[in-house]
């Protein structure tokens, strides 16, 4: 299932926030290194594969830092925040 949030994420500082139960049931837990990835210099993936181009550990208050070389190539700088329970994974896409 596929849930559109009404939340989202502007590129400023490189923060995104994951909150607790979205952390629980992708079994997400601080200190976990998780992938970030970008399409087409649009689409930020995040799940839990280490294939993926960039590594980030979670904070302890569950944050998660998008590098900055990432936050670079992006086209956009304001995104909705997309859940993917069946792949475990949170998409950024374009507002």
């Amino acid at each position: 299932m596929v849930i559109y949030t009404n939340k989202v994420y502007e590129n400023k500082k490189g923060y995104l926030y994951i909150p607790v139960i979205w952390r629980e049931e992708f079994n997400i837990h601080n200190g976990l290194e998780i992938g970030i990835d970008c399409y087409h210099n649009s689409i930020l993936v995040i799940d839990k594969s280490l294939k993926r181009e960039f590594k980030q550990i979670i904070s302890n208050k569950g944050y998660l830092t998008i590098p900055y070389a990432l936050r670079q190539k992006l086209i956009c700088n304001t995104f909705q925040i997309i859940i993917e329970q069946k792949d475990e994974r949170i998409l950024l896409a374009p507002k």
